[in-house]
């Protein structure tokens, strides 16, 4: 790894460097071309390593000089002059990549090489320098726009008055400071006007053309090689990583605010609300975009910036390229991953993933023989067991994942065998040591150490063992003192061990430039299309690219997208790629947003999804993590969500904190057929409770929601969660055949488990039942869940079915007294539930004529030998008809509309933007970026409480039900 992280954290205020800090960042003005700029920028090695987070005791000259920079830089002009700075060296650097393709493998391309290296870490160093300051000062004027708004009463502004330079309360509006902060003016000459410089717009336009340079992926073979080679160079990609860093901090003038949509912010006002750079960002990309459309004509050099950006991140996200050795990114990576294996005592499951929901992987291993133990790309704490093990020191060697071994002795550590101790016990004797890889001091962020003491989980940490030596015991409490300052647990975090930084930031700005500014009108007038949306909208598969004339002539060999955007160049990728790409992302938070928004979209790539006969190679990743979530450990369930008003852990959640979902789902009517039919999955690694093997799709998706619903109603009560289940599986219901023996009897015992519990419910209410489709209450939860789940039985036992799901009749005869009560009782009537009794008591007739024991086998052999009279007593004009897949299909019709298509929401940003940035906080970024946590205000944050006892938890057995035979 290059830099001087060991002297970024040592950094004192008598350091050269810090003294530049404080000059920049102070009040006086520095002109653009002063010198100490420069000075400032050549020690991007040490920049480069700069953090917000210290523990006490330290000299804080990040924290003084971001508080400056805050303070000073909308009078200063300093933080424009900066910035500016930065946009003249990513274009230089983006001048420089550009020539390195042209003059690949000529005489000076090492000397050029070398000359790209030595720019690429100046601009690294700057490009975190920025990010450091930037944030700060974002926070600073959201905070000191909502501390007027609270201490005066806001006014009505006429649409045509200068809001920036004639209204008396502008100087505390968040647009006006952060556009005072990036707007330079020249102090050398008269005329401040004419000197003026928007630096907020030169760094977002630097920053697209770099990403759009670097990451864009052409037919040309040669290009394509190069722009491998190019992201292969370890401080480009650490630039690509800056970059995305800075981006995702520029935007969060969003995460600071309470959220306002953009239908929401063009129906109530023509005040532009608090988000800054978004709007700057949108209004750039907008213009440019158009302005390509303008100049491709004449100009074949001409760039669609956002398209080319789209291109690059997308690009990134199929082929997830790993960050190269020696770079900072991997460094980063490769702590994670240590943090994972080496601090907790979680182990990997057979499919090679972790099973706690504290620890996701961003991709799911390729190869299926994953273990810990074989995991060479991690670092590992060792302790030489050759000749070192006789020297009179017992040194831990870290393995860096580089080429790099270093010894490392720490005070405390001196004693025994690291190798030998228990992982948990790891975590409290080298912690010392894992803060001293690579000879420095804090390569492991404070942020980092605060998210394994998370991931052990529960707050054990705050436990010591007696054997822990002061030093460390004087560590643990100042990490512990940092926790409850920064407001650590107010978000919900995870430890995301990502493979491809960029892969994943890029996919975070995809969704954030995608998700916003979604308003198309608003009272009839038009507002600001979202250019990545409209890109998106244009997507094509790239192995049409050949036949681009045919499918013009030919409309019905491909559907093209009704925007009219023909004449221009479209946005293009492999689908079967991008496809796969899902498959191995879809079971995080980031990869299913991502897969949703391009459904969504796209309408060329969602038609290609639906025609696929592999959609197990998405869904099973969303099953597994749906199935890892409903677990009563999770950490969500032991903290208060809101005001703290309610005392329960279970309290009602406000429509406010719940997920904003529609009701309906996507459903292509001919996966629910294909799903039992066509899809089998040979085996289910990741279940627990049964070693499944041989079942089909359709089955997997019905055990895993009914373990979700038996959860939800026993836990989380979130009525948008129960009612989304249950139109999946109404969606289901009319195609389910040969249904797994196991999933049968699980859709029996769920049934009179939850029918028992909504009659404890409803004793409770006094008799009284819960008024028709009401969701809001434990009662009426409980009710619908009943009468879903007794029609999802009365569809799977019909005539032409009753054959194929015949472990399912087995199941209800053995239940047959509690389900034939359920079906008695006056709430459950509303459906017609006589053709279960009556399935049931001809069931026991057949094994009472036909029957010659009673044994469970007996029983099984003689259903099955017998099935035809169950479908021929049960439908006498159909005697003797087998149940064909056409013949169920054409029987779903009569069973009423079932199919709930998906609509979304008519201003889906209220729920998207603030579950995003949630993902971003607590997920993506947690390893990597400091956020100032206790003053996010686009979603809610959890409320500091003491964990709660499990005695006191509603427990619920998911899985005690018998085997089938």
């Amino acid at each position: 790894m290059w830099g001087d992280s060991e002297g970024a954290y040592s950094l004192t205020s008598s350091d050269d460097l810090a003294k530049c800090l404080y000059q920049t960042t102070g009040p006086a003005h520095v002109p653009y071309n002063d010198s100490r700029w420069q000075q400032l920028l050549l020690h991007y090695d040490r920049l480069v390593h700069l953090h917000s987070a210290t523990l006490n005791g330290r000299d804080d000259v990040v924290g003084t000089a971001c508080a400056q920079c805050a303070k000073y830089s909308a009078t200063s002009s300093n933080l424009a002059a900066l910035t500016l700075h930065i946009s003249r060296m990513l274009r230089d650097l983006q001048s420089d990549l550009e020539n390195y393709k042209h003059h690949h493998n000529n005489e000076g391309e090492s000397k050029h090489r070398i000359t790209i290296i030595g720019k690429a870490r100046a601009t690294c160093g700057a490009l975190n320098l920025l990010r450091l300051l930037s944030h700060e000062t974002i926070v600073q004027a959201c905070d000191s726009s909502r501390a007027h708004e609270q201490t005066h009463t806001p006014t009505n502004y006429q649409g045509g008055s200068n809001y920036y330079s004639e209204q008396p309360t502008a100087g505390t509006d968040t647009n006006y400071l952060l556009k005072e902060s990036f707007t330079y003016r020249s102090r050398q000459s008269s005329g401040s006007g004419e000197q003026e410089n928007d630096a907020a717009v030169q760094i977002i336009s630097s920053m697209m053309l770099f990403l759009s340079t670097v990451g864009a992926k052409t037919t040309s073979t040669t290009t394509t090689s190069n722009a491998s080679e190019i992201i292969s160079i370890p401080e480009i990609y650490d630039v690509i990583v800056q970059i995305l860093s800075l981006l995702l901090v520029l935007l969060s003038t969003q995460l600071y605010q309470p959220m306002v949509s953009s239908a929401e912010q063009a129906a109530e006002s023509e005040i532009p609300q608090g988000n800054f750079f978004l709007n700057k960002f949108m209004e750039y990309s907008s213009w440019q975009r158009q302005n390509y459309r303008a100049q491709q004509q004449h100009d074949k050099g001409a760039i669609n910036e956002p398209m080319a950006l789209l291109s690059s991140c997308l690009n990134w996200l199929v082929e997830r390229p790993a960050p190269p050795r020696r770079s900072i990114a991997s460094h980063y990576v490769e702590l994670t991953k240590a943090v994972a294996h080496q601090m907790t005592d979680l182990v990997l499951s057979n499919d090679g993933m972790y099973e706690d929901s504290c620890i996701v992987m961003a991709a799911a291993p390729k190869n299926e023989h994953n273990d810990v133990s074989s995991s060479a790309s991690a670092l590992s704490l060792q302790t030489p067991s050759n000749d070192a093990a006789t020297t009179h020191n017992n040194l831990t060697t870290v393995s860096l994942g580089t080429d790099d071994s270093v010894a490392i002795s720490s005070k405390g550590h001196n004693a025994g065998d690291v190798s030998s101790l228990k992982r948990r016990s790891i975590v409290l004797q080298p912690i010392r040591s894992i803060l001293l890889l690579s000879s420095t001091v804090l390569l492991l962020p404070i942020r980092l150490v605060r998210l394994a003491f998370n991931v052990l989980g529960r707050k054990q940490h705050a436990i010591l063992p007696d054997d822990v030596s002061k030093d460390d015991h004087s560590l643990f409490q100042q990490i512990q003192t940092n926790c409850e300052k920064s407001s650590w647990n107010k978000t919900n975090n995870i430890l995301l061990l990502t493979d491809s930084p960029i892969a994943d930031l890029g996919t975070a700005l995809i969704l954030l430039a995608s998700n916003n500014y979604r308003a198309q009108s608003v009272n009839g007038r038009n507002v600001l299309r979202n250019p990545f949306r409209v890109e998106l909208a244009l997507l094509n598969d790239t192995r049409w690219a050949k036949d681009d004339a045919v499918r013009q002539s030919d409309s019905s060999l491909l559907p093209l997208s009704n925007v009219d955007d023909s004449q221009a160049t479209s946005l293009s990728i492999n689908f079967e790629s991008l496809f796969g790409a899902f498959g191995q992302i879809c079971h995080t938070e980031l990869g299913a947003l991502t897969l949703y928004t391009m459904l969504l979209s796209s309408p060329i790539f969602a038609e290609s999804v639906a025609a696929r006969s592999d959609l197990d190679l998405v869904i099973i990743p969303l099953l597994r993590s749906l199935y890892f979530s409903s677990v009563m450990k999770h950490n969500n369930l032991f903290q208060k969500k809101g005001s703290g008003a309610q005392k329960t852990p279970f309290q009602q959640l406000s429509q406010s904190d719940k997920p904003y979902r529609s009701q309906s789902q996507l459903y292509d009517p001919s996966f629910g057929r294909d799903s039992f039919r066509r899809v089998s999955i040979p085996a289910v690694k990741w279940y627990k409770e049964r070693q499944i093997k041989a079942i089909s799709l359709g089955s997997m998706i019905l055990v895993v929601l009914l373990r979700v619903i038996t959860f939800n109603l026993n836990m989380l009560h979130d009525e948008f969660l129960l009612s989304n289940c249950i139109a999946v599986l109404l969606n289901l219901s009319p195609h389910i055949v040969q249904l797994h023996k196991y999933v049968a009897t699980r859709i029996t015992f769920v049934t009179i488990s939850c029918f028992k519990r909504y009659l404890a419910l409803l004793a409770e209410n006094g008799g009284i039942p819960e008024e028709e489709g009401d969701l809001s209450s434990p009662l009426g939860m409980h009710g619908e869940a009943c009468r879903t789940f007794l029609q999802l039985i009365k569809h799977s036992i019909r005539p032409r079915c009753v054959e194929d799901n015949i472990h399912l009749v087995y199941a209800l005869l053995v239940e047959q007294r509690d389900i034939q009560k359920i079906c008695q009782h006056s709430s459950m009537k509303q459906g017609d539930l006589a053709p279960i009794s009556d399935l049931i008591q001809r069931a026991n007739n057949i094994i009472e004529k036909h029957g010659t024991g009673r044994s469970a086998i007996e029983a099984m052999q003689t259903l099955k030998l017998y099935s035809s009279e169950l479908k021929s007593e049960a439908s006498g004009d159909n005697r003797g008809r087998t149940g064909s897949a056409d013949s169920v299909t054409s029987e779903a019709t009569d069973l009423g509309n079932l199919t709930f298509t998906y609509e979304e929401e008519v201003d889906p940003e209220v729920f998207f933007v603030p579950y995003l940035w949630d993902v971003i906080v607590g997920a993506l970024s947690i390893s990597t970026l400091e956020w100032s946590r206790e003053k996010i205000l686009v979603f809610p944050l959890n409320e500091d409480t003491e964990t709660l006892s499990h005695d006191n938890v509603e427990k619920t057995e998911f899985d005690n039900t018998p085997d089938v035979v």
